[in-house]
This record gives structure tokens, C-alpha cells and sequence, in this order.
């Protein structure tokens, strides 16, 4: 056998070859990894689709060079994220002062950024891989890590593509949206196992184990389920109406009105959209005296008297500002209780503000990024999880908007004695439908996760009652006046979950630097031949 030595003019003679970041011939796999992925996000019944699109994205990544992995897993997220979020551009259009071709950048560059975390993901499968057949399952914690830590704009997560299997959501009361991440992807991640280790005895048996875990978890959540159907015909309620309207126009507070009394009598509570009031000094202790309440109020957004004929504790959205704050604040996003002798009883302060519609990420360091998001309103955040105690004495939690996507925010109010969870938003800005009924998607595990009933009170839309165990059990449709009259169950025990916090994604991050640690340590042979 002869051997020929490489020297420079030999390696110069040799064609050149262009090697592109992602494969032409691998392209339209790439995009229908990405629709799989993406389609669970606007029907919800195409969940087991997801499972399949991830598991394609795990093989693919371990069946390329590294640098392979992460630009086809980055495109792959690109389009599964524009599939899901494709509402956005027109949103941002309509919320901003960016031109439409300025939106759709923005939406772009969101995209992109988001995006880098299934490229992340991509690469990490494939060196798991290389490794060693079995370390691919080290791709769940990484995941979780992932999400979890990488800087996003909206807390959207994994889970939220399975809200259309119930027995699988129950786990959140364990372990959050983490937990339900964590089993779906272990189930793609099985049908990885298998098909790279597929003549192999060793990923079967790995892959068997895995499988019972998770038909044992459906089955208990399952169980849970029925459980919970039972537990919430016996437990304690109380009557709730929701009125849905949009605050923008100016007949707008005479309908709220009108609908209300319409349930006169019939309801311990009545719940009024985010921005329904005006701007109020946070002194103001009542509304029973119009020139006391004028001294108090911003006139050119004065509402005097909220509900002349109020008949029982009344939720609504407004602003409060300090002293010497008038007409100019700043402002907090406020929800007051006011109770039948119109007196104030109660406030709730928004404590986390929207990004894009509130504030801006860097806007500290380009301040004419509030100008080009239309954000001229100066909002502080508030500081207390206390819930609100209704005349009743029935303790509820509050939730504001986009707060109701925050999970912690929900379970700090419930270990502060919450029996049930109302969440106030607006969203009238928001033309596209599906931009609010991804808004609910991105709340419901709040319910489960603290096993306490959600009440969402919105301008448009979706206003609906969440039972603790996850199901809408009733609605109004989007866009339409209405008001939503519910039994709302009320709990006290609390969950695991609500006790213990995201402790699976520190667990996570905790095995993810361990295997980091072991990759400084590891060197994979550099023998290994992948496909192109």
C-alpha cells in the first residue's frame, strides 16, 4: 500500500468545494421538521406531530457535522417559531410606530433570536451523540436549561404545543411547565433513541423504561383528572361575571354598566377589563363623592363614578400615580376592588410589565426605541403577591395581562392564601384572533400548576373560566360584547409545584453544567464519519 504525502502543491491542486450551512438536498426536510413542530401552536390536536417533528430534529442533528447540526436546527426553529407566532407582524404594526416593513423586520429579528435556542439544541445532540448512543438522553435536561435561561421576550415553552392532551398537563402540579416539557420531549427523544440504536438490545431496553415512565405518568394524570372533575362539582364556589368589552370607545363604560346589571343579584363578584378606568392619584380611597374624586383623578381621563348602581364588589383596571405625579406620573398598572359602598378596599399593582407594549428590553441604553414602540407611558412595577379579600372574605389572586404567562407571579399569590385566580386584560390593540387565543394557551397552566380556577376578564377576548384542572370550561367568543357568568370553584390546599417552585429546571441546569464539566474532560474520536 502506498502512501502519498500531502504537501502544498498537492493540497493546491485539489477542488475546491463550498460547504453550505445547511444542505439544498436536506432543505425540505428541514422545513417540514419546522411545520411539525410549529402546527401544534395554532391546533392543538396536532400535538403528537410535534413529538414527531422533535424526534426528526434530534436525529437529523446527530446525523451531521456539528457545525450541520446547529444551522439546520436553527432554521428548523425559525420556521416552526414563524408558524406559531405568525399573528406578530400585524401585531407589532398595529401596537407600534413602525411601518409594516419595519414590523416584519422586528419579527424577524425576534425569530432569529429565538431560533438560536433550537441551533443550541441542534449542537448539543450532536455531541451527546458522539459521546455515546446513551447520552443522548441528557438532551431533556439540556433542553429545559435552554428554556429556561436563554433571554426571550414571551415565556413560551414546549408545553404549550400539548395542551391538547389533558392527561399529560396534570404533571404541572408537580413540576410546572418544566415537567410537562420534560415528558414530552422524553418521548421524542425515545423514538430518537430507537432509531439511531435501532439493532442495538441496549437503546430498546433504555427506550422500554422510558416508555413505561411515561404511560405511567399519562395514566396517574388521567387519574387526576377524574379526581379533580369530582373534587370540583363538591367544592366551595362563588359567582362570578366577566364582562367582556373593549375600553377604547367612548359608549364603552355605559355598556359595561348595562351588562352588569343585568346580573344584579345573581353574582358575589363583577370583573371589568385592564384600562376600563382612568388615572388616579393613590390616595383615592373612594368614589362616593364626585369633586373628592375630581381632586384625585387625571379629568382628561376622568372616570367619576365607575358604576352608579353597583351591587357588589367590582374588579376593574386602571392607573394609579404619587403625589405630584398628575399628567405626567409615572404610572402603575393597577386593578381596584371596589365594594358596594363604593370605597376602595383593595388595590393590586402589575409587578411584571409587557415587554414591547410597557417597556422596551435596552431602552436604557437606545431610549428612542420608546418612540418607535409607541411607549410613552412611564409604568412602575408593583411589589406585593398579597391577593385581594373580596366583602365575602374569599381571597383572589391577581393577575394582570401578560401576567398571566408568568408562572411565578401565579404562585406566589396562591402561597399567599389565593382560593382562586383573575387575570384582567385588555388586548383590544390586537386584531388577529389567534394573537388572543394564543395569549389563553400561554395562561392555562397557570391553573394547573396551583390547581386554582382562572377567570380571565379581557376587552376582546378570550374571556373564560380555566377549572384547576386545565379545561376552558366556558367562554365568550373573541370580539364580542358579552358578559360571562360562572361558578368558580375555590380551592386552599397547595401543590407541590406551588410549594416548591421550577425546582425541576434547577435540577437541570445543575446536570447540564455536570455535563459540561464531563465535555471538558471527554474527547470524543475524531474518527466518526457523518452524512452529508
Amino acid at each position: 500500500m502506498s502512501v502519498i504525502e500531502a504537501t502544498p502543491a498537492t493540497l493546491a491542486a485539489r477542488p475546491r468545494t463550498v460547504s453550505l450551512p445547511i444542505s439544498i438536498q436536506r432543505l425540505p426536510a428541514t422545513v417540514t421538521v419546522g411545520v411539525l413542530i410549529g402546527m401544534p401552536w395554532i391546533y392543538s390536536a396536532c400535538f403528537p406531530l410535534g413529538c414527531l417533528g422533535y424526534s426528526w430534529l434530534f436525529i437529523r442533528a446527530a446525523s451531521v457535522t456539528p457545525s450541520r447540526a446547529y444551522w439546520e436546527s436553527f432554521a428548523t426553529g425559525a420556521i416552526a417559531l414563524s408558524i406559531a407566532f405568525h399573528w406578530a407582524p400585524h401585531s407589532i404594526f398595529g401596537t407600534t410606530n413602525l411601518s409594516f416593513q419595519l414590523s416584519v423586520v422586528v419579527f424577524a429579528g425576534l425569530i432569529l433570536w429565538e431560533a438560536i435556542a433550537f441551533a443550541m439544541i441542534g449542537w448539543v445532540t450532536n455531541r451527546l451523540h458522539q459521546w455515546g448512543s446513551s447520552w443522548i438522553w441528557c438532551v431533556v435536561p439540556a433542553w429545559l436549561t435552554i428554556e429556561t435561561q436563554w433571554p426571550r421576550v414571551f415565556s413560551w415553552s414546549t408545553a404549550h404545543a400539548y395542551l391538547g392532551f389533558p392527561p399529560l398537563l396534570q404533571v404541572a402540579e408537580l413540576a410546572g411547565t418544566s415537567g410537562v416539557t420534560a415528558c414530552a420531549l422524553l418521548g421524542s427523544v425515545a423514538i430518537t433513541r430507537v432509531w439511531l440504536g435501532r439493532n442495538a438490545h441496549r437503546a430498546w431496553l433504555e427506550t422500554a423504561l422510558v416508555i413505561g415512565l411515561l404511560v405511567a405518568v399519562c395514566l396517574w394524570g388521567q387519574v387526576t383528572l377524574n379526581h379533580w372533575h369530582e373534587r370540583i362539582l363538591n367544592s366551595a364556589s362563588m359567582a362570578v361575571a366577566a364582562v367582556q368589552v373593549d375600553p377604547t370607545p367612548h359608549e364603552s363604560l355605559a355598556k359595561m354598566q348595562s351588562l352588569s346589571s343585568t346580573v344584579a343579584g345573581q353574582v358575589d363578584l363583577l370583573l371589568w377589563p385592564e384600562s376600563t378606568l382612568g388615572n388616579y392619584d393613590i390616595s383615592l380611597e373612594h368614589f362616593r363623592d364626585q369633586a373628592y374624586v375630581i381632586n384625585r383623578c387625571e379629568a382628561v381621563l376622568g372616570i367619576f363614578d365607575p358604576y352608579p348602581a353597583i351591587h357588589c364588589d367590582l374588579l376593574a383596571g386602571g392607573k394609579t400615580y404619587d403625589d405630584g405625579g398628575r399628567d405626567h406620573g409615572p404610572y402603575r398598572n393597577t386593578a381596584f376592588l371596589i365594594d358596594r359602598d363604593k370605597s376602595v378596599s383593595g388595590r393590586y399593582v402589575k409587578r411584571s410589565l409587557m415587554p414591547i407594549g410597557e417597556y422596551v428590553p435596552g431602552e436604557r441604553w437606545l431610549p428612542v426605541l420608546r418612540d418607535w414602540a409607541a411607549v410613552s407611558t412611564e409604568l412602575i412595577r408593583g411589589a406585593s403577591d398579597a391577593p385581594l379579600t373580596l366583602s365575602s372574605g374569599r381571597r383572589v389572586g391577581m393577575l394582570v395581562c401578560y401576567e398571566d404567562m408568568v408562572a411565578k407571579n401565579a404562585a406566589s399569590s396562591v402561597r399567599e392564601g389565593a382560593e382562586c385566580l383573575i387575570a384582567l386584560a385588555n388586548g383590544s390593540a390586537f386584531k388577529d384572533p389567534d394573537t388572543l387565543e394564543q395569549h389563553l394557551k400561554l395562561a392555562q397552566l397557570r391553573a394547573v400548576e396551583n390547581r386554582r380556577s382562572l377567570v380571565r376578564c379581557a376587552a376582546t377576548g378570550v374571556s373564560c373560566l380555566v377549572l384547576p384542572d386545565g379545561t376552558v370550561a366556558k367562554r365568550l367568543p373573541i370580539g364580542e360584547d358579552g358578559i360571562l357568568i360562572v361558578d368558580v370553584p375555590l380551592e386552599s390546599r397547595l401543590t407541590f409545584y406551588t410549594r416548591h417552585g421550577d425546582w425541576l429546571a434547577t435540577i437541570s441546569v445543575v446536570m447540564s453544567f455536570a455535563v459540561i464539566v464531563l465535555a471538558l474532560l471527554h474527547r470524543p474520536s475524531p474518527s466518526r464519519n457523518f452524512a452529508s
